[in-house]
């Protein structure tokens, strides 16, 4: 299908060579897991064989089930299903740590066989659940989290019509959030919030075609928090409008989404971008990055479905690699930055993190008998020594993140033009959020940034042994594990002050005048060089009409 999407210039000038050389970065993943003797190494990361277990052989549809009937005895359904799950295999290309869980298939249907009879469990998934800790399984399944969804304002001209219809469907459903508002600003620009009851019927909610034709947005509450607290002004929703025309300015200005994929973030910056009253002419327009190939196709595909084509400008490129002096960015005045993260305030959510919790202690003989106390004791020892080493495994990951984190936050408050950034990510741990905020708060006064305080209704807020009560106020935090109704979240919001956001805004509007000015001036001078003066012959005529208007002449040239 051909994408209506603005390709930005640095994105793939050719999809095949794209794929070719993500082909030789597979091939030479898999020399990597040779060792010198030529045979391959069947070691990788539990963290990674957690989600391709799940994505591969647990996720919808691909579900692992208690060993199929003998051949001979399965009926045409179910050989239907068995042609068709093969042919997927053959034509899908795979990695080589895919590779290797798809051919322990054999062992891990016997082992889940085993474990399942065990637990005395019917599915993977009530085998899971019953091994998760307390806190998690509350989330999962006595108390589920609240559906979010925005209205698509890039699509959905009239609300009330689609509002009508999800009522007549049977939802209910709160149209204002207590803590995001309804959605819409004074402006008339933005997009509406809608909170569903937690037992509404959410199957029969993502199958309906608003759903599909991405007219109704199913988006976490969570994560429409970054986009909201950067271009929506809490001052002016409140009465106060200290930072009103800054708002303006930004509001009608470019804004960067530095780490786009899958999208959902980006769009909800391009609903919020005020069209309506842009009275600079040069705004409303989204610069989405993505570095990875796959994940930037998924960003296009996004983009287009949500209508978005026209104000979001696609470029697969590093966040980190981008010019802050290059003219292409001198109309940005905000960032949002939601880099990766550990993902650890959505474990809820996730298949893979749910077994990696349930599984966590570790593949025991189920033959071994741990009643006697030695075996206790060395089980509790053990499982202490894993504790620690899961924790500095944890700790060692954060730390490696954080350094990225770091890089990307700083790299944007270097864009000359940009007043507002707003950070913010999927975890809960400190290492990837108060410790970061923490270590470039000296970079940011020194180029005239300081923290702005966003969403004031929200109740959970930053560690102050980190930050300091001030500060610390000043940020969100969002944690599911205790009562908050949504996934883990953390945002933070940089803005230059107030003075330094009007000298920006000045000098850069001077800057546009002159530019104006001289584009005024070469056009005067390309459209005097283009006077053609057109010779006039001399007739007997003129002789007449020189006696008849009273001896004037008539001019050889005009």
């Amino acid at each position: 299908m051909t994408k209506s999407v603005v390709f930005d210039d640095d994105f793939m000038e050719d999809d095949e060579q794209e794929e070719e050389e993500q082909e030789e970065k597979d091939d030479d993943d898999d020399k990597k897991d040779e060792p010198p003797g030529g045979e391959k190494s069947t070691k990788i990361k539990a963290s990674l064989a957690y989600v391709l277990l799940y994505e591969l052989l647990l996720s919808p549809g691909k579900s692992i089930k208690p060993p199929p009937l003998p051949p001979g005895m399965e009926d045409e359904e179910q050989k239907k299903k068995k042609k068709k799950n093969q042919s997927d295999v053959m034509t899908t290309t795979l990695t080589s740590a895919e590779k290797l869980i798809v051919s322990k298939t054999g062992e891990l249907k016997n082992q889940l066989a085993r474990r399942l009879k065990k637990a005395n469990a019917q599915t993977a998934l009530e085998f899971v659940e019953k091994r998760l800790p307390e806190k998690v399984r509350k989330i999962v399944n006595d108390d589920p989290m609240s559906r979010f969804a925005r209205v698509n304002a890039m699509k959905v001209k009239d609300v009330g019509v689609l509002v009508r219809e999800l009522r007549e469907r049977g939802f209910t459903f709160e149209e204002e959030d207590a803590h995001l508002g309804g959605g819409e600003n004074e402006r008339g620009n933005g997009c509406r919030y809608i909170l569903f009851a937690k037992d509404c019927n959410r199957k029969k909610l993502s199958g309906m075609k608003m759903v599909k034709n991405g007219e109704l947005i199913l988006q976490g509450k969570s994560s429409c928090m970054p986009a909201h607290c950067l271009l929506v002004n809490e001052d002016e929703r409140d009465g106060r409008d200290d930072m009103s025309a800054i708002f303006e300015r930004i509001r009608q200005s470019d804004v960067i989404d530095a780490c786009a994929a899958p999208g959902n973030k980006t769009t909800h910056l391009a609903a919020l971008l005020d069209k309506k009253n842009n009275t600079y002419n040069r705004g409303g327009k989204v610069f989405a990055f993505e570095k990875d190939y796959r994940r930037a196709q998924r960003l296009l595909d996004t983009v287009d479905l949500y209508g978005c084509s026209k104000s979001v400008v696609v470029a697969k490129k590093n966040f980190l690699e981008v010019d802050v002096n290059d003219a292409k960015y001198r109309n940005v005045r905000s960032i949002l930055l939601d880099p990766s993260c550990s993902g650890s305030g959505t474990v809820q959510n996730r298949g893979d993190a749910l077994m990696e919790y349930a599984l966590k202690d570790g593949y025991d003989d189920d033959d071994e008998d741990d009643d006697d106390d030695d075996n206790r004791s060395e089980k509790i020892k053990r499982e202490e020594e894993e504790e620690n080493e899961e924790e500095q495994t944890r700790k060692k990951r954060a730390m490696s993140l954080q350094k990225f984190q770091l890089e990307a936050l700083s790299h944007a408050m270097r864009f000359p033009g940009v007043l507002r950034i707003s950070y913010s990510t999927c975890s809960i741990y400190r290492e990837e959020n108060e410790d970061v905020v923490q270590k470039v708060i000296p970079l940011a006064k020194e180029l005239g940034f300081e923290l702005a305080k966003c969403l004031p209704k929200w109740p959970r807020r930053g560690f102050a042994e980190v930050l300091g009560t001030t500060e610390a106020a000043k940020v969100v935090r969002v944690n599911p594990f205790e009562g908050d109704d949504c996934e883990g979240f953390f945002v933070a919001v940089f803005q230059r002050k107030k003075e330094t956001c009007e000298k920006i805004i000045a000098a850069f509007e001077k800057e546009e005048e002159e530019e104006k000015s001289k584009r005024r001036n070469k056009n005067k001078r390309d459209l005097e060089s283009e006077v053609v003066v057109v010779p006039v012959l001399d007739t007997g005529n003129a002789k007449k009409k020189k006696k008849k208007n009273g001896g004037s002449k008539t001019p050889l040239f005009r």
